[in-house]
């Protein structure tokens, strides 16, 4: 008797953790999680995380198809910038813990950022719909750098810069009366 209890206990516990794995499986397979929703970018399921850490070079790069939820970051080999998405939505880039850009649109409705296969950064809502994006497109192989210096940039597969936060790629900030350039200031977040 004994037995058949152990036996009733080991079946009314396999039956959930079945039920879970059976779900894992199709969440990765996309059959669970509904209709499928056009994106540039690959399902939440299937998204693969490729970061490189270069000490060396003062910078974080992320590969594309990478991509931020809710609560996760990336930051430069030092810790010193982080782009982080935040629990409210907020894409936001940190130097020393300061906000130094931010990607307008993303706040209260922000749930992942993406780097883009074709080389664009997107930040998109729950329904995939595009809040923000870098406009860096096109670009097949291109990849982000978080760098030490307080700035992320979108490179080219060959290394050219494309797109900034805050400061052009070696030079420091950026010239406040270059037209199309933003300049950070108190209160005052560059898009």
């Amino acid at each position: 008797m004994p037995r058949r209890a152990s036996v009733m206990r080991t079946s009314r516990s396999f039956a959930p953790r079945s039920a879970v794995a059976l779900s894992a499986l199709l969440a990765a397979v996309g059959l669970l999680t509904g209709p499928a929703h056009a994106a540039p970018a690959p399902s939440a399921g299937s998204t693969s995380q490729t970061v490189t850490r270069s000490a060396d070079a003062g910078e974080t790069i992320i590969r594309a198809t990478s991509r931020l939820a809710r609560g996760e970051s990336w930051s430069s080999p030092d810790g010193s910038t982080v782009l982080h998405q935040q629990s409210d939505g907020h894409v936001v880039l940190y130097s020393d813990g300061v906000a130094i850009w931010t990607a307008v649109g993303t706040y209260g409705l922000g749930t992942y950022f993406y780097v883009q296969a074709d080389g664009n950064l997107g930040a998109y809502d729950a329904a995939m719909r595009r809040l923000w994006e870098s406009r860096t497109g096109r670009n097949p192989g291109a990849y982000l750098a978080i760098q030490n210096a307080g700035n992320m940039v979108v490179h080219r597969g060959d290394g050219l810069p494309l797109w900034w936060s805050n400061f052009r790629p070696g030079t420091g900030p950026v010239d406040p009366g270059d037209p199309g350039e933003c300049q950070p200031r108190p209160n005052h977040l560059c898009p």
